[in-house]
């Protein structure tokens, strides 16, 4: 055989063998990479989760994490957390959680009901989104206003000025056209161009896209609220009903979750 072509097959040898090693040690590397390391949803890089705020696509990423730092139950597709919410807040690079995750529409517990009231019912204080805990108190009317009624029978009057009916959660935010648009703004004025949502009812702003209302959520309505929607019990219910008649019915946000009663 001619050395010209010992030397041809030893070069095509060489690169067989190069070949080999190259992808064997990449199969290898990628083995142990799959072992090591996972996907993992967690919250965007400058991002916060609020409680009960449907979760954007914007405020999450898939990152490969080392497998002893992911924890149990997290997830791992993000397709699994688009429209879901947290029943707490999630901080920046914070692994989501299925069990942190609801996906439900806040209805009743056993022992009560949904009651949607006109929102020219009541006198929000404060900026309030669907999920928010929040307290309902009565502001009483003048004295002389209240000379000729008698005293309340579902709650009760301990002063003249205001009392606390009872704490719960705002389970619906809606627009006249029945459609929900999750959060409220107080203007105790509405400005001249809500006036005519106010009597030939609201429009939305045209979404581009289904996370454009999940995107308002948090900063601007897409429409002026109409209803809201409270899960109440039946003692709840006959208080707030009552009430109406003694004053001016408010509503505002509750921060701390945990001492919500069913008075």
């Amino acid at each position: 055989m001619k050395k010209q072509t010992l030397f041809i097959i030893s070069i095509i040898s060489f690169l067989l063998a190069g070949s080999c090693f190259y992808f064997a040690t990449r199969y290898i590397e990628a083995l142990a990479l799959e072992r090591l390391y996972a996907p993992v949803v967690k919250v965007a890089p400058g991002k916060e989760i609020l409680p009960y705020e449907p979760i954007t696509r914007a405020d999450v990423v898939l990152v490969q994490e080392e497998v002893d730092e992911i924890l149990p139950d997290s997830i791992s597709d993000l397709e699994m957390v688009i429209g879901k919410r947290s029943t707490q807040i999630l901080y920046s690079g914070e692994q989501l959680l299925q069990r942190k995750l609801t996906d439900d529409q806040l209805l009743p517990e056993k022992g009560k009901a949904r009651y949607e009231f006109p929102l020219t019912f009541f006198n929000p204080v404060t900026e309030l989104r669907k999920g928010d805990y929040v307290k309902v108190w009565v502001t009483y009317k003048s004295p002389a206003e209240l000379e000729h009624l008698p005293k309340p029978s579902h709650f009760h009057k301990s002063n003249g000025t205001a009392d606390l009916l009872f704490t719960t959660q705002l389970a619906t935010v809606r627009d006249s056209n029945g459609s929900e648009i999750y959060s409220i703004k107080p203007n105790p004025l509405p400005a001249p161009d809500h006036m005519d949502a106010i009597f030939n009812g609201s429009r939305e702003r045209p979404l581009l896209n289904g996370e454009k209302r999940y995107q308002d959520y948090r900063s601007q309505p897409t429409a002026l609220a109409s209803f809201i929607g409270l899960n109440l019990s039946d003692q709840q219910f006959t208080a707030i009903s009552e009430a109406f008649l003694y004053g001016v019915v408010q509503i505002g946000q509750l921060s701390s979750p945990e001492v919500v009663t069913t008075r």
